[in-house]
């Protein structure tokens, strides 16, 4: 993360959005809305960005986004699609079960707070994001007056500031409400101090039927945390976004590891729960989707 610049990664999933939106097998699979805000957020992106990804979602030139996908993590558009599916349900669930206020930590360009602020007016949206990207998405926000009150943003980097710390400057966050915490995408780029110091305060600050809904990578046994079916150029261009992954937990440690900050996993999802939850209609054969990032969803005992 340079802290002049939005992340790579953030507008690698607002690129994809608008990529798989275009795309007739899995179009309806994208949350409605969300393909034109990313549009419009994307209109914001510096330069040399923007004009990339605008020729690579050209029609006469998605082959090519598709090239560099199989030469880095093969299927990884389709997998960010699908761990939002999931992450969206779950955050609802929690709407519906008596959450009054969702926090999306590290949200990047995700759409989800934008949408979801104006049909569940009673619910606090805090995004917590580092100052180079939320700067674009706030601008983006105020300049089309697509913001709520509800809808709140907090510019913390998280590798500098405790969470606890960025709550402390949004008085509209009650520590006793029950919440939903959204860590989407970003765990990997902790330590294992930093993500523990996270979910300690996930349990001591929110109301006694709080959710936690995250990703997290699975280490391969014995090599490097990364996606499973990543190629050698993933690493090289991790180096060269200044974003190396530091963080991941074994599907079969996250019980444990969730136990000591009072949560339990009601789901745990691999790409095999992914695929067999949102592609088990699809016409033909499913397309190939990324490996090795878990969505979990876990609630306080």
């Amino acid at each position: 993360m340079r802290e002049d610049r939005p992340s790579s990664t953030a507008m690698l999933i607002a690129a994809a959005t608008v990529y798989l939106d275009g795309d007739p097998q899995v179009r309806g699979l994208v949350p409605g809305g969300a393909a034109a805000l990313c549009r419009r957020l994307i209109s914001s992106f510096p330069m040399p960005a923007r004009t990339v990804i605008g020729a690579l979602c050209h029609p006469a030139l998605r082959w090519l986004a598709r090239l560099a996908e199989r030469a880095t993590v093969p299927g990884l558009m389709l997998h960010f699609l699908l761990r939002k599916r999931m992450i969206e349900s779950a955050v609802t669930e929690a709407i519906f079960r008596g959450a009054s206020q969702v926090v999306v930590l590290g949200a990047g360009f995700d759409t989800l707070a934008l949408r979801l602020h104006r049909f569940y007016p009673t619910v606090t949206f805090i995004e917590i994001d580092h100052p180079a990207t939320q700067r674009i998405k706030r601008e983006a926000v105020e300049a089309d007056q697509a913001g709520g009150r509800n809808l709140l943003f907090q510019p913390s980097d998280l590798t500098r500031q405790t969470l606890d710390e960025a709550l402390a400057c949004v008085p509209a966050y009650r520590h006793s409400a029950n919440s939903v915490f959204v860590i989407e995408g970003v765990l990997m780029y902790l330590t294992h101090m930093e993500v523990s110091t996270l979910f300690r305060l996930f349990g001591t600050k929110s109301g006694d039927a709080s959710r936690v809904v995250f990703t997290v990578m699975e280490p391969i046994a014995g090599g490097p945390i990364d996606f499973h079916n990543a190629t050698p150029l993933v690493k090289r261009l991790l180096r060269l976004w200044r974003e190396p992954f530091k963080c991941g937990v074994a599907m079969t440690e996250l019980p444990a590891f969730l136990q000591q900050f009072g949560f339990v996993p009601y789901i745990v999802a691999n790409a095999d729960t992914l695929r067999g939850r949102y592609l088990a209609d699809f016409a033909g054969d499913p397309p190939v989707t990324a490996r090795g990032e878990l969505v979990c969803i876990a609630d306080k005992r």
